[in-house]
């Protein structure tokens, strides 16, 4: 019996800045194969990664889907990304309304009100700044905190906390244990003590999930509190995807010229197709609970952990023509659906928010800073790591005038 390949795909010891080529030399070599790196099963076949998502009775979440554990994290910690059926399903019944598309799109003239103020802001400075920190990341930053009504005396704890490593991968299976995550924790139950008080009149997200209810059923304190680190953990991705999206748009200058050419009818396509091309997350873990066999062949054992790449499932060539360009001109009807907001019941929840954010950042600014471009020389680099596509800078420069405000307002 021959030696299977050793991957190609090494996000931690010098992670690519793109690494479609060797996922795309991993895929053809052996799509299902373990990796001595991850010490994991790698999968990167579009088909393989799908069957995964759909097939959640053997391939587990309570092992956390950030980093491989080994024991499920305790169950009044499974909440939402850490859960599977039935906790899950009755978890996402509650919430679904809450996040649905016409209360998303009623956040608009938030929106555009809130990424003019921050291209206002940039113009004062002068003609270059840092897209990551300047513009993207505050964004996804206000936008929550817009959403679940965090006080502005607060916000700056809130979502420092919220996105410390202990709190947004719940490594141990202790629970929250060292102190600035008991504080945390006894934060977040006053904020559902206090709100539940003040009764159901408010329209912030905490409230509504505070007075969610089916059949009598309501959300208890902890799930609540531990589904808002959730959402704030899972919405700075958004701000991860508008710095790829432009990033994107910087190595296919072919395409940069097509959108800002026709920005009112090709931003929802570069917004879809620049997810598909390099979406916030590049792959998550599973652990198999009972044996399954994946497309490809590879029998999948009970305790076998798995990391199965989204960024690689939406390069696959079997599935996407010339999979490694940025085209706006692909026609999205006729194409199966990216895997950039996952697949089957853990799909991202989050999704419509994150489509508004980027697309109102994006055509925003391209519409109000004319030759807006990557500082020349700058070359930008990764978060390490299997999880994230993410830049940790993006110098950016633009020439002229910056441009009236676009807002409604």
């Amino acid at each position: 019996m021959s030696e299977q390949p050793v991957p190609a795909f090494k996000p931690y010891e010098g992670k690519a800045a793109h690494p479609w080529e060797q996922l795309a030399a991993d895929r053809a070599r052996c799509p299902i194969v373990h990796s001595p790196e991850l010490d994991s099963v790698q999968v990167t076949s579009y088909e393989a990664v799908k069957e995964i998502g759909r097939n959640h009775e053997a391939f587990s979440c309570t092992y956390s889907a950030a980093w491989p554990l080994e024991e499920p994290v305790p169950e009044e910690l499974q909440v939402f990304t850490l859960a599977d059926p039935p906790r899950h399903t009755r978890q996402r019944r509650l919430i679904v309304r809450a996040l649905s598309a016409s209360r998303i799109n009623r956040m608009r003239p938030f929106t555009e009100r809130t990424v003019n103020d921050l291209i206002d802001g940039l113009a004062a400075r002068g003609g270059s700044f840092d897209l990551v920190t300047d513009f993207a990341s505050p964004v996804s930053e206000t936008h929550i905190s817009e959403l679940l009504g965090i006080p502005e005396a607060d916000r700056e704890y809130v979502l420092r906390t919220a996105l410390l490593p202990e709190s947004t991968g719940l490594a141990n299976t202790e629970g929250l244990a060292s102190p600035e995550l008991e504080a945390w924790s006894d934060y977040l139950r006053e904020t559902v003590r206090t709100r539940r008080a003040a009764g159901p009149g408010a329209d912030d997200l905490t409230t509504t999930l505070c007075f969610a209810e089916e059949n009598g059923d309501r959300f208890a304190e902890r799930e609540i509190g531990l589904l808002i680190l959730g959402l704030i953990a899972g919405n700075a991705s958004t701000g991860a995807a508008i710095g790829n999206l432009v990033r994107a748009l910087e190595q296919h200058p072919d395409q940069k010229t097509a959108y800002l050419g026709d920005i009112d009818g090709l931003t929802e396509t570069l917004v879809e197709e620049g997810l598909r091309y390099d979406g916030p997350i590049l792959g998550l873990y599973r652990r198999t609970l009972k044996e399954a066999e994946l497309p490809g062949g590879h029998v999948s054992r009970p305790g076998e952990r798995i990391y199965f790449s989204l960024g690689a499932a939406n390069h696959d060539p079997e599935i996407f023509d010339r999979p490694d360009e940025l085209r706006l001109d692909r026609d999205r009807k006729e194409l199966p659906a990216s895997m950039a907001f996952g697949y089957g019941v853990h799909h991202c929840i989050g999704m419509n928010l994150g489509r508004l954010q980027a697309e109102v950042a994006l055509s925003t600014l391209y519409r109000r800073l004319p030759g807006l471009r990557l500082r020349p020389g700058f070359t930008p680099e990764q978060v390490p790591g299997p999880m994230f596509r993410s830049w940790t800078s993006l110098e950016m420069v633009h020439d002229g005038p910056v441009l009236p405000r676009t807002d409604r307002a």
